[in-house]
């Protein structure tokens, strides 16, 4: 049985037990390393595990497509010009985010570089996690306070709360339940519904329920299944279609999805403990992980949800864990694996849409790679190590690999991209860096 080498200077983006890396460590330093979908997802998933261990619309949605070599950069241009001026309101994003998604699949055969946003922090913070941007640009994330743990939205500082940034209006305040002191938000459609949970006055700091705010920023409890006294939700397709996780009356978890606010059990991969759907496409399919030990060795295995079937999306050759972190339209998957050839450690991997899974590597001079989303053009997003061992957002493309972010924007930008969590069909990225002695929210922004 493969064993998992374990770091502890490691950041991970937060598996049940704590890291989405080397899962062995001990339970207190897996949580000063979380990382979650980002970085809320995963830290909830820290929080409520260990209790375990215990005891897009359619108009909005960019199709898939093969650019001729009739249709030169200078005529997308002045299409996109033309088109965005005819319209107003949300129909003009919509053709906006639809002619830059043009341009971001003419230019992903060479190196893309990007221009760097800080999203800043909510009044009275000083750290910020970005966890999922819609293809019109929209992200969703965590503000809070900085911590022992030296990573932002660990779930467990009051005053933790939910974020909606937006080009035109800026960070806000998504709030919480009622009475309520902890929120994060995971997830978010074209439409401007989105996810993720809150914490439940007069009940335990880290009792989490799965949440929806409407595009109007009402708050509504999801629930969680019979008998269950916690619920996680971590993405919104553009039906309104939700994946997540819900505990059981027995203390074990299984994966869930709602629609129209209906809770649904998708129920478990056989013998495991923790099962959450942590992604769904536009078809309704989800994929996500089942946990099976915690260790050591720590064991769990991806899964996809078709709709009536969880299948085993297996694991490299040789290895014990895998874990699927989100999936496209076309149905390509993307997560993490050991394996015999990973040399303890956990690289990113791609399902294809065949499901043979392909070792994505790492980032050069580094030893261990995650992957947290994928886009319609198969651009992968995740992190990394370098040689010095420090976490680096990365990204993968199959012409380039596996490239460190952090050489494809301004040298001089004062940042350093710790991670990236989640990718648009536009191209624009999010996820959280340090700037400035403390971690902030980021969008990248690609260079035309």
């Amino acid at each position: 049985m493969h064993v998992h080498h374990l770091d502890v200077n490691t950041p991970f983006r937060g598996a049940r037990t704590g890291g989405r890396d080397e899962i062995q460590r001990p339970l207190v330093q897996t949580r000063r390393s979380l990382d979650l979908k980002h970085y809320i997802k995963f830290s909830v998933f820290t929080i409520r595990a260990e209790r375990i261990s215990d005891t897009q619309t359619a108009s909005a949605a960019v199709p898939r497509m093969v650019l001729s070599s009739l249709f030169g950069t200078r005529l997308q241009w002045h299409t996109c010009g033309t088109l965005s001026t005819r319209f107003g309101g949300s129909m003009k994003r919509h053709l906006a985010s639809l002619c830059s998604a043009f341009l971001f699949i003419a230019s992903i055969a060479a190196a893309q570089t990007y221009t760097v946003t800080d999203l800043g922090v909510l009044k009275g913070d000083n750290e910020s996690s970005g966890f999922w941007i819609s293809d019109l640009g929209d992200i969703v994330g965590c503000s809070d306070t900085q911590t022992v743990y030296g990573y932002p939205c660990t779930g467990l500082v009051s005053g933790q709360h939910a974020f909606l940034w937006t080009a035109s209006g800026g960070m806000k305040d998504l709030g919480t339940l009622p009475g309520a002191t902890v929120s994060g938000a995971t997830g978010i459609n074209s439409r401007g519904a989105v996810v993720g949970y809150s914490n439940m006055k007069d009940q335990p700091s880290t009792n989490f329920v799965a949440v929806k705010w409407s595009a109007e920023g009402v708050i509504t409890k999801l629930g969680t299944l019979a008998g269950g006294s916690s619920s996680a939700a971590f993405q919104i397709n553009s039906s309104g279609e939700v994946s997540g996780d819900s505990f059981l009356s027995t203390g074990l978890v299984n994966a869930t999805s709602w629609n129209l606010s209906k809770i649904t059990n998708l129920g478990a991969l056989p013998d495991a403990i923790f099962t959450a759907g942590l992604a769904i496409n536009d078809a309704g399919l989800i994929v996500g992980e089942s946990i099976y030990t915690y260790g050591p060795p720590f064991t769990s295995h991806a899964f996809l949800w078709t709709g009536s079937k969880m299948t085993d999306l297996g694991v490299l050759p040789g290895g014990v864990t895998s874990m699927a972190n989100a999936i496209n339209t076309d149905g390509v998957v993307v997560g993490q694996s050991d394996g015999t050839k990973t040399t303890g450690h956990w690289h990113a991997v791609l399902w294809s849409a065949a499901r043979k899974i392909q070792d994505l590597g790492v980032i050069k001079g580094g030893t261990y790679s995650m992957a947290f989303a994928v886009n319609n053009s198969s651009v992968v997003v995740g992190y990394g190590n370098i040689a010095s061992n420090a976490a680096h957002a990365m990204i993968w493309t199959s012409a380039g690999g596996m490239l460190d972010l952090n050489s494809l924007i301004p040298a001089n930008s004062g940042w350093v991209l710790v991670n990236a969590n989640a990718i648009n069909n536009v191209g624009q990225i999010t996820g959280y860096g340090t700037k400035g002695g403390h971690n902030h929210a980021f969008l990248l922004t690609p260079v035309d």
